[in-house]
């Protein structure tokens, strides 16, 4: 099997494939919520392709410009390299899919429903273009993969997660057993992780001092370089020392870059099929997660990008005490969020007698981690209910909904717009500008997934 991963912001074009043996495919994929995904074919011309749209139209913001990435720019780029490439518009039928909601919304609130709008002027310019939509699976709630298969040009497109054959009840609560095993079980954050966060905190450090605790572990050294060169960091020069990374990337974003990886180490005791849909999905998602969080603290001028980033990666620590619980109890759980649609929460105190965020602050205050990031990993999906750093916790519940909104795939988990409104007046922004905030989350975000450290 071949999956071509399409991140939102790009498209891809491909030729038909000759018959793979059976059993065996090649296909384009894109995993969409927020986003709409658009695939084209010609069958006479045996092309076909896909495009992921993150935004209905450019929103004015002051990063560069790529076309790619709303639909009103991107789709009719899109439709002109296919026919650059062979097709013929006259021949061409496509497929819609994507589109969900933020949240639950009201008529009062539609300015939410940005994968609607999407949608819409998806629609318009193929109805402009004379193309005929086959197939169109979009709005509600529901997260979709997008499959162009490369042999037949055909597309499917089918719910993220398939619903379970048989749902068994066996109800119960963790004792304090439970509770002390299961965090007893849950190794550290390395050391030097938890020096360099204390650190940031406190704004006194000794770079040589960091540089030369970092020299002694392998392990950590390895991956620091691994994902220094890396495309999400984009350094743009080989970086092949701790001390050429402090050159180049200088001291705050090295930080970023030993914490992450160091995170990353922690999060490896996650496996697929409990809270992660894919191997590693957790840690994409915290680390998604506190870029975006970084990004939206500097653009919003609240909060400290640096400790922004921190939350963000933390935001989530509780799930791997609990994963073994999920993993046990997974169709229960797919049904309360995906069914009902009950936040995730909610079902975690019913099912287990604790939340995520219950469990990681225990974990956070267990490891003397400093007092706002514990009360961002308690509070980050009821930031009103702060009681340190009420605009850190703001950061991160917008970053973490956001992520959950447009770049899914990763984690068992439904958006929770509840508090959004309310998150962005004390962000110091107006509705109208989420579309800037989402413009803004940084694209390497989107590519995430392929990165291995």
């Amino acid at each position: 099997m071949t999956h071509h991963i399409v991140p939102s912001g790009s498209f891809a074009i491909s030729s038909r494939k000759p018959a793979l043996p059976s059993g065996q495919e090649e296909t384009m994929e894109a995993y969409l919520g927020t986003c709409v995904g658009v695939t084209l074919k010609d069958d006479q011309a045996k092309l076909g392709g896909l495009i992921h749209i993150l935004l209905p139209e450019p929103t004015g913001t002051d990063i560069p410009f790529e076309p790619a990435v709303y639909a009103t720019t991107g789709l009719p780029l899109f439709i002109d390299k296919l026919c650059s490439a062979g097709a013929s518009k006259d021949n061409l039928t496509a497929c819609i899919a994507g589109g969900a909601l933020v949240g639950k919304i009201s008529e009062q609130d539609l300015w939410l429903d940005i994968g609607g709008r999407t949608t819409e002027a998806v629609e318009n310019i193929l109805r402009e273009q004379g193309v005929w939509v086959d197939q169109i699976e979009t709005g509600g709630l529901s997260v979709y993969r997008m499959a162009l298969d490369l042999q037949t040009l055909e597309t499917k497109i089918e719910p993220l997660l398939t619903p379970p054959e048989q749902i068994v009840e066996t109800r119960f609560q963790l004792g304090k057993k439970d509770l002390a095993d299961a965090i007893h079980n849950v190794k550290p954050i390395p050391q030097i992780a938890l020096k360099i966060i204390r650190m940031l905190e406190n704004e006194n450090y000794d770079m040589d001092h960091v540089a030369q605790e970092i020299r002694k572990d392998q392990v950590i050294s390895a991956k620091v370089l691994n994902f220094a060169n890396s495309a999400i960091i984009g350094a743009g020069t080989s970086i092949d020392s701790i001390d050429r990374a402090l050159i180049v990337l200088g001291e705050r974003r090295l930080f970023q870059l030993i914490v992450s990886v160091t995170v990353e180490i922690f999060f490896s005791q996650n496996r697929a099929g409990g809270y992660s849909l894919c191997k590693g999905g957790l840690f994409y998602h915290a680390l998604a997660t506190a870029m975006t969080a970084h990004e939206i603290s500097v653009f919003s001028g609240r909060g400290q990008p640096d400790i922004a980033y921190t939350a963000g990666l933390l935001h989530d620590i509780g799930k791997i005490a609990l994963d073994q619980y999920v993993m046990k109890d997974g169709p229960f759980f797919y049904r309360s969020l995906h069914k009902e649609g009950l936040e995730l929460c909610k079902v975690e105190r019913e099912r287990f007698g604790l939340s995520h965020t219950e469990m990681g602050a225990m974990l956070a205050q267990k490891w003397d981690l400093p007092e706002n990031l514990v009360d961002a990993i308690r509070y980050h999906h009821k930031p009103d209910f702060a009681a340190i750093d009420r605009q850190l916790v703001t950061i991160v519940y917008l970053a973490d909904l956001l992520m959950a909104s447009f770049k899914v795939g990763q984690q068992l988990t439904l958006p929770d717009s509840t508090y959004l409104q309310e998150a962005l007046k004390e962000l110091g922004l107006h509705p109208e500008q989420l579309t800037v905030v989402i413009d803004r989350i940084p694209r390497t975000v989107f590519d995430i997934s392929m990165v291995h450290l």
